[in-house]
């Protein structure tokens, strides 16, 4: 399969960067960044930095079984009443 090699501008990253970045320190600047963006520069990577936060953020609260992860089986404890091959002295 042939590897796509894609760049993204610098400029989009640093914006992208920032709207992470704030999105995860200051959650409420940065919705009320994103609302008075949307118009005026759309693509600039800040809606999309922000957008990417809350879509980890959501998918942080999902129980496991939803998620796929599951854990793994429970590994069974050894009985405690059963003989577990330890003789004792007499």
């Amino acid at each position: 399969m042939e590897e796509q090699n894609t760049t993204v501008p610098s400029e989009y990253q640093k914006r992208f960067n920032e709207g992470y970045t704030i999105a995860k320190h200051m959650p409420e600047l940065a919705r009320q960044l994103t609302e008075a963006m949307k118009d005026h520069t759309p693509g600039n990577g800040f809606q999309d930095g922000h957008r990417q936060f809350l879509s980890e953020q959501a998918k942080d609260k999902r129980p496991a079984w939803l998620s796929g992860n599951r854990p793994a089986q429970p590994e069974k404890q050894p009985d405690k009443s059963k003989d577990r091959g330890i003789e004792l002295e007499p």
